[in-house]
């Protein structure tokens, strides 16, 4: 059965792109390179569907960003990720600058 752009529906993006500042540094900590960035994200992606990089490496990267290890679930959406770390501190990411 051939396919066209018209069968493709992407889930929604709103929670994501309400928290598009915090999103993106999140993923800026988790993966660098903006290569292996996504282009695109719907409200059902996690951390670890966004970036290539190992859950050992995601973790250990935020550990050192928050100073501490914060608990955080990478499997949530990214947008309910940013909600817990709100949560978890407050005033960030304002509040809190990189090393």
């Amino acid at each position: 059965m051939p396919s066209s752009q018209s069968d493709i529906e992407l889930a929604s993006s709103t929670e994501t792109t309400a928290r598009g500042r915090e999103v993106q540094l999140i993923i800026n900590i988790a993966e660098p390179d903006p290569e292996f960035q996504p282009f695109a994200l719907t409200d059902e992606a996690s951390l670890l569907d966004a970036v290539p990089t190992p859950v050992s490496e995601i973790s250990r990267r935020l550990d050192a960003y928050f100073r501490a290890d914060l608990g955080l679930d990478l499997a949530i959406p990214l947008w309910r990720l940013v909600d817990r770390i709100k949560r978890l501190r407050p005033g960030w990411p304002d509040d809190l600058e990189p090393n």
